[in-house]
């Protein structure tokens, strides 16, 4: 047991060596999908300035939706395929290596 008792104050060095990837797509997907639709609301408004606002509304919100629904997908495979490269990396290599410390307890 190397850090079985720290002290407050101290660092203590660890490693990610594995990340969950169903996990990690779940909470990240959230945080894609946030920066994802103001792009695609910024492409449908392009598109309709372009287009002298003669794009309908059915198609207007087919491609909102088709494009945010594309997004999702392709960012969840990316995601996906991330998470499985760096474990890959990282049982062959080592991982992303973190200090963490406790904070002083006059704090």
């Amino acid at each position: 047991m190397l850090f079985a008792h720290s002290v407050p104050g101290t660092e203590v060095k660890k490693q990610i060596s594995y990340i969950a990837p169903g996990q990690t797509v779940k909470a990240l997907m959230f945080a894609y999908l946030t920066f994802s639709v103001p792009l695609v609301l910024l492409a449908l408004i392009l598109g309709l300035v372009r287009n002298g606002g003669e794009m309908d509304v059915r198609g207007a919100f087919g491609a909102l939706f088709g494009a945010l629904i594309l997004n999702g997908i392709v960012g969840f495979v990316l995601l996906w395929i991330a998470c499985r490269a760096y474990n890959w990396v990282a049982s062959r290599f080592g991982g992303i290596e973190i200090t963490l410390s406790d904070p002083p307890k006059d704090v």
